[in-house]
C-alpha cells in the first residue's frame, strides 16, 4: 500500500519560501514590506505571499513591458507624513498598511509618478507604475 501526500501549491510555495528565503521581510517604523521578483524563483516566491499584503505595486517600462527594479518608493499618509521611504529590489513591491488613504510616490532616475491609493481592511489593492522607455534601451 502506497501513501500519497497531496500538498497544495500555495503551501508548497510557502514551504520553499520559508526554507530558502529569496525575499527578505523588511520594516520601517510600523510598516512591513517586501520587494523582489527578479528571476523565476523570486517571482514565484513573491506571488506565493502576495495575499499577505494589502498594497501591491508593480514597476515596468512602457512598450516593452520590461520589469524595472531599483525604484525609489515613498508612501505618505493623508496628512502628508512620510511613513516609508526605500528602494525596491525588484519589480514587485508589497506592503502592509493600516486602512486609509495614502500617496504613493515612485521614482526612476528623477521621473516621479504619484498615485493616491485607498487601502481597506479586507482586499489588497494593486497598482502598476509604468515609465516611458529609457534612452539607450
Amino acid at each position: 500500500m502506497k501513501i500519497r501526500f497531496i500538498i497544495p501549491w500555495a503551501m508548497l510555495s510557502f514551504l520553499v519560501f520559508a526554507k530558502d528565503p529569496l525575499i527578505k521581510l523588511q520594516t520601517q517604523g510600523e510598516i512591513s514590506f517586501v520587494s523582489g521578483g527578479v528571476g523565476g524563483d523570486e517571482r514565484d516566491a513573491m506571488h506565493a505571499i502576495r495575499s499577505d499584503y494589502n498594497l501591491n505595486l508593480l514597476f515596468s517600462e512602457a512598450g516593452s513591458g520590461e520589469y524595472l527594479s531599483d525604484i525609489k518608493v515613498c508612501i505618505k499618509d493623508a496628512g502628508g507624513n512620510n511613513l516609508l521611504e526605500t528602494i525596491a529590489d525588484g519589480p514587485m513591491f508589497y506592503t502592509k498598511l493600516k486602512p486609509g488613504r495614502y500617496t504613493v510616490s515612485v521614482d526612476l532616475d528623477g521621473n516621479t509618478i504619484d498615485k493616491t491609493v485607498n487601502v481597506g481592511n479586507q482586499q489588497s489593492v494593486s497598482h502598476s507604475f509604468t515609465w516611458p522607455k529609457q534612452q539607450g534601451n
